[in-house]
């Protein structure tokens, strides 16, 4: 399965990059979060940082960081834990400057897959 999200920022890409490349920087731009933080000893822009993110209802996910790329502006990260049934799941988050004016344009796109007895609840 693949899912897809985009939005445009007011604010310059290497701006808002600044903010997403730190893995638990998501919370100053998500109204979803409400918490995030790196729970082992790496760095929250070092490849294989494990993020705890806690959203609005309560649930957690655990991620982990597994691409970084200041020169293209985008950083891939896996789910290890959390509630919704996907397996091999790989997220991107892209920033790419607006070309008319200082804005950027954002991009979020997951692969992955579920169990067959839960695909249904996941569309």
């Amino acid at each position: 399965m693949k899912v897809f999200a985009s939005i445009v920022i007011d604010k310059s890409a290497q701006t808002v990059w600044n903010v997403l490349r730190d893995f638990v920087g998501l919370t100053a731009l998500s109204n979803a979060v409400t918490s995030a933080h790196i729970s082992n000893a790496k760095a929250s822009d070092q490849i294989g940082a494990i993020r705890r993110l806690v959203i609005v209802d309560g649930s957690v996910f655990t991620e982990t960081l597994t691409a970084l790329s200041d020169t293209q502006m985008y950083l891939k990260y896996d789910i290890v834990d959390g509630p919704i049934p996907v397996e091999h799941y790989i997220a991107t988050m892209q920033v790419h400057p607006v070309t008319a004016g200082d804005a950027s344009y954002v991009t979020w796109s997951a692969e992955f897959s579920t169990p067959d007895d839960q695909a249904a609840a996941m569309r």
